[in-house]
Protein backbone atom coordinates (compact mmCIF):
# COMPACT_ATOMS: atom_id res chain seq x y z
CA UNK A 1 0.00 0.00 0.00
CA UNK A 2 3.01 2.43 0.94
CA UNK A 3 4.71 1.29 -1.89
CA UNK A 4 1.64 2.62 -4.43
CA UNK A 5 1.00 5.62 -2.48
CA UNK A 6 4.77 6.47 -3.12
CA UNK A 7 4.29 5.65 -6.87
CA UNK A 8 1.06 7.88 -7.01
CA UNK A 9 2.94 10.70 -5.21
CA UNK A 10 6.11 10.50 -7.53
CA UNK A 11 3.70 10.09 -10.50
CA UNK A 12 1.84 13.18 -9.69
CA UNK A 13 5.34 15.09 -9.13
CA UNK A 14 6.39 13.82 -12.61
CA UNK A 15 3.30 15.58 -14.22
CA UNK A 16 3.77 18.47 -12.31
CA UNK A 17 7.10 19.35 -13.85
CA UNK A 18 6.19 18.29 -17.23
CA UNK A 19 3.24 20.54 -16.69
CA UNK A 20 6.35 23.47 -15.60
CA UNK A 21 8.50 22.78 -18.54
CA UNK A 22 5.52 22.83 -21.20
CA UNK A 23 4.56 26.38 -19.04
CA UNK A 24 7.31 27.62 -19.49
CA UNK A 25 7.73 31.19 -20.86
CA UNK A 26 10.10 31.18 -24.01
CA UNK A 27 12.79 33.11 -23.86
CA UNK A 28 13.46 35.67 -26.41
CA UNK A 29 16.96 37.66 -26.11
CA UNK A 30 16.91 41.72 -27.15
CA UNK A 31 20.37 43.25 -27.63
CA UNK A 32 20.56 46.94 -27.50
CA UNK A 33 22.75 49.89 -27.24
CA UNK A 34 20.59 52.15 -24.51
CA UNK A 35 22.73 52.66 -21.41
CA UNK A 36 22.15 54.55 -18.35
CA UNK A 37 18.80 56.17 -17.70
CA UNK A 38 17.76 54.84 -21.57
CA UNK A 39 18.69 51.57 -19.83
CA UNK A 40 16.33 51.49 -17.19
CA UNK A 41 13.28 53.00 -19.26
CA UNK A 42 14.15 49.85 -21.77
CA UNK A 43 13.97 47.47 -18.64
CA UNK A 44 11.02 49.34 -17.67
CA UNK A 45 8.93 48.49 -21.06
CA UNK A 46 10.40 45.04 -21.05
CA UNK A 47 9.05 44.63 -17.57
CA UNK A 48 5.84 46.03 -18.55
CA UNK A 49 5.69 43.33 -21.34
CA UNK A 50 6.98 40.03 -19.54
CA UNK A 51 4.27 40.78 -16.67
CA UNK A 52 1.45 41.55 -19.58
CA UNK A 53 1.93 37.71 -20.38
CA UNK A 54 3.03 34.34 -20.10
CA UNK A 55 4.16 32.93 -23.06
CA UNK A 56 7.23 34.69 -23.84
CA UNK A 57 9.88 36.45 -21.56
CA UNK A 58 12.03 38.95 -23.01
CA UNK A 59 15.43 39.13 -21.93
CA UNK A 60 16.85 42.70 -22.73
CA UNK A 61 20.96 42.67 -22.38
CA UNK A 62 23.00 45.80 -22.93
CA UNK A 63 25.71 45.50 -25.92
CA UNK A 64 27.98 48.65 -25.46
CA UNK A 65 27.34 51.55 -27.93
CA UNK A 66 25.48 51.46 -31.68
CA UNK A 67 29.33 50.11 -33.26
CA UNK A 68 29.46 47.62 -30.40
CA UNK A 69 26.14 46.06 -30.84
CA UNK A 70 26.50 45.76 -34.90
CA UNK A 71 29.67 43.87 -34.50
CA UNK A 72 28.76 41.35 -32.07
CA UNK A 73 25.76 40.75 -34.29
CA UNK A 74 28.21 40.12 -37.23
CA UNK A 75 29.90 37.81 -35.38
CA UNK A 76 26.54 35.73 -34.37
CA UNK A 77 24.34 36.76 -37.54
CA UNK A 78 22.68 33.43 -38.82
CA UNK A 79 23.53 31.60 -35.88
CA UNK A 80 21.56 29.92 -32.89
CA UNK A 81 24.05 32.60 -30.92
CA UNK A 82 22.34 35.40 -32.71
CA UNK A 83 19.26 37.32 -30.37
CA UNK A 84 15.85 37.26 -31.64
CA UNK A 85 16.07 40.82 -31.70
CA UNK A 86 18.92 43.61 -32.16
CA UNK A 87 18.83 47.56 -31.90
CA UNK A 88 20.42 48.96 -34.69
CA UNK A 89 20.75 52.99 -35.44
CA UNK A 90 19.46 54.13 -38.57
CA UNK A 91 22.42 54.00 -40.53
CA UNK A 92 22.82 50.77 -40.56
CA UNK A 93 19.72 49.89 -42.76
CA UNK A 94 21.61 48.76 -45.76
CA UNK A 95 24.16 46.73 -43.99
CA UNK A 96 21.52 44.93 -42.25
CA UNK A 97 18.86 43.90 -45.64
CA UNK A 98 22.57 43.34 -47.27
CA UNK A 99 23.18 40.48 -44.52
CA UNK A 100 20.18 38.37 -45.44
CA UNK A 101 20.45 37.59 -41.98
CA UNK A 102 17.06 39.53 -41.25
CA UNK A 103 12.77 38.44 -40.99
CA UNK A 104 11.63 42.18 -42.96
CA UNK A 105 8.89 43.10 -40.20
CA UNK A 106 6.35 43.83 -43.01
CA UNK A 107 5.94 40.20 -43.29
CA UNK A 108 5.38 39.53 -39.78
CA UNK A 109 2.79 42.79 -39.66
CA UNK A 110 1.19 41.43 -42.57
CA UNK A 111 0.46 37.49 -41.08
CA UNK A 112 -0.75 39.49 -37.74
CA UNK A 113 -3.03 42.02 -39.86
CA UNK A 114 -1.58 44.51 -37.96
CA UNK A 115 -2.36 47.61 -38.51
CA UNK A 116 0.42 50.07 -39.47
CA UNK A 117 -1.15 53.12 -40.19
CA UNK A 118 -1.43 54.21 -36.54
CA UNK A 119 2.16 54.68 -36.56
CA UNK A 120 3.85 57.56 -37.60
CA UNK A 121 4.38 56.90 -41.99
CA UNK A 122 7.04 59.86 -42.02
CA UNK A 123 9.04 57.45 -39.08
CA UNK A 124 8.22 54.54 -40.69
CA UNK A 125 9.60 55.88 -44.15
CA UNK A 126 13.23 56.01 -43.39
CA UNK A 127 12.68 52.14 -42.71
CA UNK A 128 11.35 51.20 -45.89
CA UNK A 129 12.82 49.87 -48.91
CA UNK A 130 11.07 49.33 -52.26
CA UNK A 131 7.86 49.86 -50.35
CA UNK A 132 8.73 46.91 -47.48
CA UNK A 133 9.23 47.41 -43.87
CA UNK A 134 12.63 46.09 -42.67
CA UNK A 135 12.17 47.20 -38.92
CA UNK A 136 10.09 48.41 -36.50
CA UNK A 137 11.22 51.72 -35.19
CA UNK A 138 12.02 51.78 -31.39
CA UNK A 139 13.97 55.36 -30.36
CA UNK A 140 13.45 58.01 -33.21
CA UNK A 141 15.13 61.32 -33.16
CA UNK A 142 15.78 64.30 -35.79
CA UNK A 143 17.89 67.57 -35.23
CA UNK A 144 16.46 70.68 -33.86
CA UNK A 145 18.13 73.87 -33.09
CA UNK A 146 18.15 75.06 -29.77
CA UNK A 147 18.79 78.36 -27.98
CA UNK A 148 19.51 80.95 -25.50
CA UNK A 149 15.63 82.71 -25.21
CA UNK A 150 17.08 85.07 -22.27
CA UNK A 151 20.46 85.93 -24.48
CA UNK A 152 18.03 86.83 -27.56
CA UNK A 153 15.85 88.88 -25.61
CA UNK A 154 19.06 90.86 -23.94
CA UNK A 155 20.56 91.23 -27.35
CA UNK A 156 17.16 92.56 -28.85
CA UNK A 157 16.75 89.52 -31.03
CA UNK A 158 12.80 88.24 -31.03
CA UNK A 159 13.10 85.12 -28.79
CA UNK A 160 10.27 83.18 -30.44
CA UNK A 161 11.93 82.91 -33.53
CA UNK A 162 14.85 80.79 -33.87
CA UNK A 163 17.06 81.83 -37.37
CA UNK A 164 15.54 80.10 -40.73
CA UNK A 165 18.23 80.83 -42.72
CA UNK A 166 21.79 80.03 -43.15
CA UNK A 167 22.12 84.21 -44.17
CA UNK A 168 19.96 84.35 -40.89
CA UNK A 169 21.91 82.30 -38.43
CA UNK A 170 24.96 84.08 -39.08
CA UNK A 171 23.60 88.01 -38.71
CA UNK A 172 21.78 85.97 -35.18
CA UNK A 173 25.15 84.89 -34.40
CA UNK A 174 27.29 87.64 -34.81
CA UNK A 175 24.39 90.27 -32.94
CA UNK A 176 24.63 87.42 -29.99
CA UNK A 177 28.79 87.46 -29.68
CA UNK A 178 28.84 91.24 -29.51
CA UNK A 179 26.42 91.56 -27.11
CA UNK A 180 28.44 89.13 -25.03
CA UNK A 181 25.74 87.39 -23.60
CA UNK A 182 27.49 84.44 -24.73
CA UNK A 183 30.79 84.07 -25.94
CA UNK A 184 29.78 82.82 -29.02
CA UNK A 185 26.59 83.11 -31.23
CA UNK A 186 26.46 79.37 -32.49
CA UNK A 187 28.27 76.20 -32.44
CA UNK A 188 27.97 72.34 -34.12
CA UNK A 189 28.82 69.26 -33.19
CA UNK A 190 31.54 67.89 -35.05
CA UNK A 191 29.29 65.27 -36.45
CA UNK A 192 28.11 64.01 -39.76
CA UNK A 193 24.47 63.59 -38.36
CA UNK A 194 23.94 67.43 -38.50
CA UNK A 195 25.81 67.56 -42.61
CA UNK A 196 22.80 65.28 -43.24
CA UNK A 197 20.25 66.43 -42.01
CA UNK A 198 20.80 70.19 -43.76
CA UNK A 199 21.37 68.83 -47.28
CA UNK A 200 18.07 66.98 -46.76
CA UNK A 201 16.54 69.95 -45.66
CA UNK A 202 18.69 72.00 -48.75
CA UNK A 203 16.61 69.49 -51.02
CA UNK A 204 19.87 67.67 -52.20
CA UNK A 205 21.01 63.91 -52.17
CA UNK A 206 23.32 62.31 -49.78
CA UNK A 207 24.28 59.94 -52.92
CA UNK A 208 23.76 59.03 -55.99
CA UNK A 209 20.72 56.94 -57.44
CA UNK A 210 18.28 59.11 -55.10
CA UNK A 211 20.02 58.48 -52.38
CA UNK A 212 20.12 54.86 -53.10
CA UNK A 213 16.47 54.25 -53.13
CA UNK A 214 16.57 53.32 -56.61
CA UNK A 215 19.52 51.79 -57.33
CA UNK A 216 22.67 50.58 -55.43
CA UNK A 217 24.26 53.75 -54.64
CA UNK A 218 27.86 54.19 -56.53
CA UNK A 219 28.66 57.59 -54.90
CA UNK A 220 28.09 60.38 -52.45
CA UNK A 221 27.15 63.68 -53.72
CA UNK A 222 28.58 66.29 -51.66
CA UNK A 223 30.90 68.88 -54.03
CA UNK A 224 27.47 70.76 -55.42
CA UNK A 225 25.59 73.90 -54.17
CA UNK A 226 24.04 72.88 -51.31
CA UNK A 227 27.05 71.04 -49.57
CA UNK A 228 29.32 74.33 -50.40
CA UNK A 229 26.73 76.48 -49.43
CA UNK A 230 26.82 74.64 -45.67
CA UNK A 231 30.39 74.30 -45.17
CA UNK A 232 30.26 78.05 -46.26
CA UNK A 233 28.56 79.23 -43.70
CA UNK A 234 30.41 77.12 -40.65
CA UNK A 235 33.35 78.75 -42.07
CA UNK A 236 32.28 82.48 -42.39
CA UNK A 237 31.23 82.01 -39.06
CA UNK A 238 34.68 80.60 -37.97
CA UNK A 239 36.67 83.41 -39.34
CA UNK A 240 34.29 85.91 -37.59
CA UNK A 241 34.25 84.30 -34.52
CA UNK A 242 30.81 83.81 -34.34
CA UNK A 243 30.73 80.08 -33.88
CA UNK A 244 33.09 77.65 -32.20
CA UNK A 245 33.88 74.13 -32.30
CA UNK A 246 33.52 72.02 -29.45
CA UNK A 247 34.52 68.84 -30.48
CA UNK A 248 33.08 65.35 -31.18
CA UNK A 249 31.64 64.73 -27.68
CA UNK A 250 28.06 65.62 -27.07
CA UNK A 251 27.83 65.90 -24.01
CA UNK A 252 30.81 68.80 -24.22
CA UNK A 253 28.28 71.45 -26.62
CA UNK A 254 25.66 70.75 -24.23
CA UNK A 255 27.83 71.58 -21.44
CA UNK A 256 28.75 74.92 -23.72
CA UNK A 257 25.36 75.84 -24.03
CA UNK A 258 24.12 75.11 -20.57
CA UNK A 259 27.11 77.35 -19.39
CA UNK A 260 25.96 80.13 -21.64
CA UNK A 261 29.28 80.14 -23.97
CA UNK A 262 27.13 79.26 -26.84
CA UNK A 263 23.56 81.18 -27.65
CA UNK A 264 22.47 78.63 -30.60
CA UNK A 265 23.06 74.67 -31.49
CA UNK A 266 22.09 71.82 -32.93
CA UNK A 267 21.27 68.58 -31.09
CA UNK A 268 19.21 65.44 -31.04
CA UNK A 269 15.79 66.17 -30.13
CA UNK A 270 16.48 63.66 -27.69
CA UNK A 271 17.84 65.70 -25.49
CA UNK A 272 16.53 68.24 -25.30
CA UNK A 273 14.37 67.63 -22.05
CA UNK A 274 18.06 67.26 -20.23
CA UNK A 275 18.97 70.74 -21.74
CA UNK A 276 16.19 72.28 -20.10
CA UNK A 277 16.33 70.60 -16.79
CA UNK A 278 19.70 71.47 -16.39
CA UNK A 279 19.57 74.92 -18.37
CA UNK A 280 19.15 78.57 -15.65
CA UNK A 281 17.31 80.06 -18.25
CA UNK A 282 14.85 79.56 -20.91
CA UNK A 283 15.49 77.39 -23.74
CA UNK A 284 14.09 78.28 -27.75
CA UNK A 285 13.53 75.34 -30.06
CA UNK A 286 13.41 76.26 -34.07
CA UNK A 287 13.39 74.19 -37.23
CA UNK A 288 16.27 73.26 -38.48
CA UNK A 289 17.91 76.27 -41.23
CA UNK A 290 18.08 75.55 -44.12
CA UNK A 291 19.50 77.80 -47.32
CA UNK A 292 16.44 79.82 -47.12
CA UNK A 293 13.53 80.25 -45.14
CA UNK A 294 12.00 77.69 -46.27
CA UNK A 295 11.56 74.44 -44.14
CA UNK A 296 11.56 71.80 -46.51
CA UNK A 297 12.33 68.51 -44.05
CA UNK A 298 14.64 66.95 -41.09
CA UNK A 299 15.86 63.22 -41.32
CA UNK A 300 14.99 60.50 -39.33
CA UNK A 301 17.77 59.80 -36.14
CA UNK A 302 18.41 57.09 -33.46
CA UNK A 303 17.79 53.25 -34.31
CA UNK A 304 15.29 50.25 -35.01
CA UNK A 305 14.88 46.93 -33.86
CA UNK A 306 15.36 43.80 -35.92
CA UNK A 307 14.44 40.55 -35.91
CA UNK A 308 17.01 37.64 -36.52
CA UNK A 309 15.95 35.19 -39.10
CA UNK A 310 18.08 32.07 -37.58
CA UNK A 311 16.19 31.77 -34.72
CA UNK A 312 13.01 29.36 -34.15
CA UNK A 313 9.56 30.72 -35.98
CA UNK A 314 8.42 30.50 -32.60
CA UNK A 315 11.30 33.00 -31.04
CA UNK A 316 10.13 35.51 -34.06
CA UNK A 317 6.67 35.12 -33.00
CA UNK A 318 7.36 36.40 -29.67
CA UNK A 319 10.00 38.86 -30.72
CA UNK A 320 7.29 40.62 -32.65
CA UNK A 321 4.44 40.15 -29.97
CA UNK A 322 6.87 42.37 -28.22
CA UNK A 323 7.69 44.68 -30.55
CA UNK A 324 3.76 45.43 -31.06
CA UNK A 325 3.89 45.85 -27.34
CA UNK A 326 6.58 48.12 -27.33
CA UNK A 327 5.02 50.40 -29.89
CA UNK A 328 1.82 50.63 -28.19
CA UNK A 329 0.04 54.22 -27.13
CA UNK A 330 0.56 53.36 -23.71
CA UNK A 331 4.17 52.22 -23.93
CA UNK A 332 5.49 55.04 -26.47
CA UNK A 333 3.75 57.37 -24.37
CA UNK A 334 6.24 56.14 -20.98
CA UNK A 335 8.90 55.97 -23.54
CA UNK A 336 8.51 59.63 -25.28
CA UNK A 337 7.92 61.07 -21.44
CA UNK A 338 10.65 58.92 -19.63
CA UNK A 339 13.28 59.67 -23.05
CA UNK A 340 12.52 62.39 -25.18
CA UNK A 341 12.61 60.24 -28.03
CA UNK A 342 9.67 60.77 -30.65
CA UNK A 343 6.63 58.39 -30.35
CA UNK A 344 6.26 56.26 -33.26
CA UNK A 345 1.91 55.73 -32.19
CA UNK A 346 0.03 58.56 -33.27
CA UNK A 347 -2.38 57.65 -30.25
CA UNK A 348 -0.07 58.48 -27.87
CA UNK A 349 -0.37 61.81 -28.16
CA UNK A 350 -3.52 61.07 -26.52
CA UNK A 351 -2.40 59.53 -23.10
CA UNK A 352 -2.82 61.46 -20.40
CA UNK A 353 0.91 61.16 -19.38
CA UNK A 354 2.15 62.68 -22.46
CA UNK A 355 -0.60 65.51 -22.69
CA UNK A 356 0.81 66.58 -19.33
CA UNK A 357 4.71 66.02 -19.87
CA UNK A 358 4.32 68.28 -22.97
CA UNK A 359 2.36 71.16 -21.06
CA UNK A 360 5.46 70.87 -18.46
CA UNK A 361 7.70 70.74 -21.94
CA UNK A 362 6.14 72.60 -24.75
CA UNK A 363 9.65 72.28 -26.57
CA UNK A 364 9.08 69.21 -27.10
CA UNK A 365 5.92 69.83 -29.35
CA UNK A 366 7.86 72.36 -31.56
CA UNK A 367 10.68 69.39 -32.16
CA UNK A 368 7.50 66.67 -33.06
CA UNK A 369 5.73 69.47 -35.40
CA UNK A 370 9.10 69.60 -37.35
CA UNK A 371 9.39 66.00 -38.27
CA UNK A 372 5.20 66.34 -38.66
CA UNK A 373 5.69 69.17 -40.87
CA UNK A 374 9.01 67.55 -43.06
CA UNK A 375 8.11 66.58 -46.76
CA UNK A 376 7.74 63.16 -47.08
CA UNK A 377 10.30 62.54 -50.30
CA UNK A 378 13.55 60.45 -50.95
CA UNK A 379 15.52 63.21 -49.78
CA UNK A 380 13.95 63.16 -46.63
CA UNK A 381 13.76 59.33 -46.97
CA UNK A 382 17.89 59.21 -46.22
CA UNK A 383 20.58 57.87 -47.64
CA UNK A 384 20.90 53.92 -48.15
CA UNK A 385 24.62 52.82 -47.94
CA UNK A 386 25.98 49.78 -46.68
CA UNK A 387 29.46 51.95 -45.54
CA UNK A 388 27.32 54.53 -44.07
CA UNK A 389 29.76 54.17 -40.67
CA UNK A 390 32.68 54.59 -42.39
CA UNK A 391 31.41 57.70 -44.70
CA UNK A 392 30.06 59.45 -41.75
CA UNK A 393 33.58 59.24 -39.96
CA UNK A 394 34.99 61.12 -43.36
CA UNK A 395 32.68 63.39 -43.25
CA UNK A 396 33.78 64.58 -39.56
CA UNK A 397 37.17 64.44 -40.59
CA UNK A 398 36.07 67.18 -43.45
CA UNK A 399 34.01 68.94 -41.22
CA UNK A 400 37.08 69.86 -38.42
CA UNK A 401 39.19 70.76 -41.93
CA UNK A 402 36.63 73.31 -42.62
CA UNK A 403 37.16 74.53 -38.88
CA UNK A 404 40.58 74.65 -39.17
CA UNK A 405 40.60 76.53 -42.09
CA UNK A 406 44.00 75.70 -43.91
CA UNK A 407 42.16 74.57 -46.78
CA UNK A 408 39.91 75.47 -49.40
CA UNK A 409 35.87 74.67 -48.78
CA UNK A 410 36.17 73.16 -52.71
CA UNK A 411 39.60 71.37 -51.83
CA UNK A 412 38.14 69.40 -48.76
CA UNK A 413 34.75 68.72 -50.52
CA UNK A 414 36.57 67.15 -53.58
CA UNK A 415 38.75 65.20 -51.19
CA UNK A 416 35.77 64.06 -49.06
CA UNK A 417 33.95 62.85 -52.01
CA UNK A 418 36.94 61.14 -53.40
CA UNK A 419 37.47 59.16 -50.30
CA UNK A 420 33.66 58.06 -50.13
CA UNK A 421 33.69 57.45 -53.28
CA UNK A 422 36.53 54.90 -52.99
CA UNK A 423 34.75 52.56 -49.75
CA UNK A 424 31.58 52.64 -51.49
CA UNK A 425 33.27 51.22 -54.42
CA UNK A 426 35.43 48.66 -52.05
CA UNK A 427 32.03 47.62 -50.63
CA UNK A 428 30.49 47.27 -53.62
CA UNK A 429 32.32 44.91 -55.31
CA UNK A 430 32.73 42.54 -52.10
CA UNK A 431 28.71 42.84 -51.45
CA UNK A 432 26.74 43.33 -54.69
Amino acid sequence: MKKLRFLSTLATLFIMVIFTVQAAPKKIVFWHSMGGNLQKSVEKIVKDYNSSQDKYEIEAIYQGSYDETLNKFRAVAGTKEAPSIVQVYEIGTQFMINSGYITPIQELMEADNYDSSKLEDFILNYYRVDGKLYSMPFNSSSAIMIYNKDAFKKAGLNPNKGPQSFSELKKVAKKLTESKETKYGFAMLMHGWFFEQMMANSKEYYANKNNGRDGIPTKVNFNNKAGKEIFSMLRDMYKEGTAESFGRSWSDIRNAFISKQVGIYLDSSSGLRDIIDNADFEVGVSFLPGPNKEFYGALIGGASLWVSNSVSKDEQKGAWDFLKFAASPSEQAYWANSTGYYPINKDAYKEPSLIENNKKYPQMTIATAQIQKSVKSKYTQGALLGTFPEIRQKVVIALEENYEGKKSIDKILKQLESDCNKIIKRYNMLNN
